[in-house]
């Protein structure tokens, strides 16, 4: 008897810890860009823009983790497009002041942030996964493009091993 009500209330215990630290850690992680103006009317040819993230698998859990928008390049602009709302917004390589590697981790792939200045010096936020493979290298040229244009934006190190 005593046995079960101990089982019932660890439980309990490992229910409530486990609420307090998602609130504390992975609740406001994922940045809510309300600020971005919306740039459908953008001619954009998706020939030309190369793709630098991708959406981890976790079961709905990375919603949390993420940005909604597919993450996108080219040799002058950075592009955030949303297809769930069909919202499109670009901005030039040169608003970027940080990008960076998180500690998060999901399916083996570190969680990048990058954050933009605009001109009304409004900071926005997004998270992803990178989609670098032997394949697809776009990650690491739009790391290196980031690099050349401003060497103090970049603030994590880029390698094979700790990507």
């Amino acid at each position: 008897m005593y046995l079960y009500l101990i089982l019932i209330a660890g439980l309990v215990i490992f229910i409530l810890l486990s609420i307090v630290l998602y609130r504390k850690y992975a609740a406001g992680f994922k940045p809510d860009n309300n600020q971005i103006i919306d740039q459908s009317s953008a001619d954009l040819t998706m020939g030309e823009l190369r793709k630098i993230s991708s959406r981890p698998i976790l079961l709905g859990l990375e919603d949390n983790l993420v940005s909604d928008e597919d993450l996108y390049f080219d040799d002058v602009n950075f592009y955030a497009i949303n297809t769930k709302h069909n919202r499109k917004v670009v901005f030039p390589l040169t608003d970027i002041v940080e990008l960076s590697k998180t500690s998060v981790i999901i399916t083996n792939h570190h969680v990048w942030l990058v954050i933009l200045q605009t001109k009304d010096n409004n900071k926005i936020v997004f998270r992803f996964t990178h989609n670098y493979t032997i394949w697809n290298k776009n990650f690491h040229v739009f790391y290196q493009k980031v690099n050349q244009i401003s060497p103090s934006a970049v603030k994590s190190k880029w390698s094979l091993w700790t990507m």
